[in-house]
């Protein structure tokens, strides 16, 4: 399985695989927040396939794995204390990964975030900063268990879930 990205032929396959995602998700005590009608939408999906940073795995044909890799971050960033500050175009941010859920324990999510980082590398790019919910425990140990470090924990607001809780999360490349 090799990471690469979209295509916009893929925006309906991948818009599924967070609808799944999210079904799974609410049946559990993870709690993300995501709604396709707000995060991660139609129009989130197609802008990220657009600008060239919807990252995706398949396992042969099939999409098993998504995430949006960038330089956007919310304004609370600024103030958190990251080894490695700027400049701010090296430095990569990861938004909404996920696994298919009958893939997810298979080593999909370590498989896509070391292709991930490799892409980063590549790039130029001197970091990855990124933030999990506090409820997002599985995501969290998964950046854990690949050499990301907890910087902070803060409140944040997003859309999709309010204000809450956030890991913030650094990996030095």
């Amino acid at each position: 399985m090799i990471m690469e990205l979209a295509r916009p032929g893929d925006s309906g396959e991948i818009l599924g695989l967070y609808r799944e995602v999210i079904d799974k998700v609410n049946r559990s005590s993870v709690k993300l927040g995501w709604n396709t009608e707000i995060y991660p939408d139609r129009s989130f999906v197609e802008d990220s396939i657009r600008n060239g940073e919807m990252c995706i795995m398949r396992d042969g044909v099939r999409i098993i794995a998504a995430a949006v890799v960038n330089h956007n971050v919310n304004p609370e960033y600024d103030d958190i204390d990251w080894e490695i500050k700027e400049p701010s175009d090296r430095i990569a941010t990861i938004h909404a990964l996920a696994v298919l859920p009958e893939m997810q324990g298979s080593k999909v999510s370590y498989l896509l975030l070391s292709e991930i980082e490799d892409y980063c590398r590549a790039r130029g790019d001197l970091a990855i900063h990124l933030d999990v919910i506090d409820t997002n425990i599985p995501a969290y140990k998964l950046y854990i268990r690949n050499g990301y470090r907890e910087v902070s924990c803060i409140r944040m607001f997003y859309e999709v879930v309010g204000t809450r809780q956030f890991w913030m999360m650094e990996h030095v490349l």
